[in-house]
């Protein structure tokens, strides 16, 4: 077996020295493709769909190029750095994600997060104040230029970042109150402090577009906790004893307000309606006094007739005398009743 061996290692070795004998003039076609290769792989390059290439030429900013194939000269000539400026980036401060999802894992809290998220309120009072910045590149360009180097780009804007955002956020936070932060005032804080940092880094020339800007939480610090959700549950119960005694006067104020409103319109219309009836007795007493100034006499027997009319007509039995008869009459029955019958009583003048 080991001559086998030893018979076929020298035909290999027979085999190979052939070929080198027969190909050895044309070696130096190798180092040519080797150099052809690089030239291509240097000249060919691709940018991802949501990044922009950036040609430097000795070191200087030439072009950029959008995504997809595209061509440069061969390296040391143009260099092509890849930036993503289509991808939203996140700096969070006071704590740090460990695993994102549904159930997000926080990392155990570090001196170094107490340190960022410990701040002073304007009512002097101290709060503990989580937030996140996300951002996007805006312009590759200043983005590899006007902070760092085209090599350390990334670490210095974000480290621009994280001071400009913190600078903005203890600024904000100290001229707030510690009530204003917890709860009412976050929203318009992190709205503030979205311009300001914007502010800051186009300042600074970064490139950087700062997407949003949301307090995580805002808390007090735990030494003094109990008692600030102490205080916070007496505000609840006042306002909550506030709003009861709203709610009652609420339903009690209409109410009153209606009766009243109706008690008004009551002694309106009774008030219209008595002015109606007065003014129509005047009116009908006037036209009286005029005809009794034409013909008094005729006026007199017609005031006379209509009051005997009117009195008689709520009289049941009714007995009329007439002075010029001296002789026995026969009452007359002037009731309206057919039932009642004349009584047969006379009357003696």
């Amino acid at each position: 077996m080991a001559y086998g061996y030893e018979s076929q290692q020298e035909q290999l070795e027979v085999y190979l020295q052939r070929i080198w004998e027969r190909h050895r003039h044309r070696i130096w076609i190798i180092p040519i493709v080797i150099l052809v290769v690089l030239l291509i792989g240097s000249i060919l390059y691709s940018v991802d769909v949501d990044s922009e290439g950036v040609i430097l030429r000795f070191g200087r900013y030439a072009r950029s190029s959008p995504p997809g194939l595209h061509t440069k000269l061969p390296w040391p000539i143009e260099t092509v750095h890849e930036v993503p400026v289509e991808r939203v980036e996140s700096l969070e401060f006071g704590f740090a994600t460990v695993q994102p999802g549904k159930v997000t894992e926080y990392a155990p809290a570090t001196a170094d997060h107490m340190e960022v998220a410990t701040m002073l309120t304007g009512d002097l009072n101290l709060a503990h104040v989580e937030w996140i910045v996300q951002y996007r590149i805006a312009d590759a360009r200043d983005y590899l230029f006007k902070i760092g180097g085209a090599d350390i780009a990334r670490i210095a804007v974000e480290d621009a970042i994280h001071d400009v955002s913190e600078a903005v956020m203890r600024r904000l936070i100290g001229d707030a109150s510690i009530d204003e932060v917890i709860t009412i005032g976050r929203f318009q804080i992190a709205k503030d402090a979205k311009q300001e940092i914007q502010k800051g880094l186009d300042d600074f020339g970064a490139g950087i577009e700062v997407v949003t800007v949301k307090l995580q939480a805002a808390t007090p610090p735990s030494a003094v906790k109990d008692a600030f959700d102490e205080v916070n549950r007496a505000r609840q119960r006042k306002d909550r004893v506030v709003n009861d005694a709203l709610g009652e006067r609420n339903q009690q104020v209409p109410a009153a307000r209606g009766l009243r409103d109706r008690a008004i319109l009551e002694a309106e219309g009774y008030r219209e309606r008595v002015t109606r009836e007065m003014t129509g007795r005047v009116s009908a007493f006037l036209a009286q006094l005029e005809q009794y100034k034409k013909s008094p006499e005729v006026t007199r027997s017609r005031l006379y007739l209509e009051a005997m009319e009117e009195i008689l007509s709520q009289v049941d039995q009714k007995i009329i005398i007439d002075d010029s008869i001296r002789s026995v009459l026969p009452l007359l029955n002037l009731d309206d009743s057919q039932d009642r019958k004349p009584s047969g009583k006379e009357i003696r003048k």
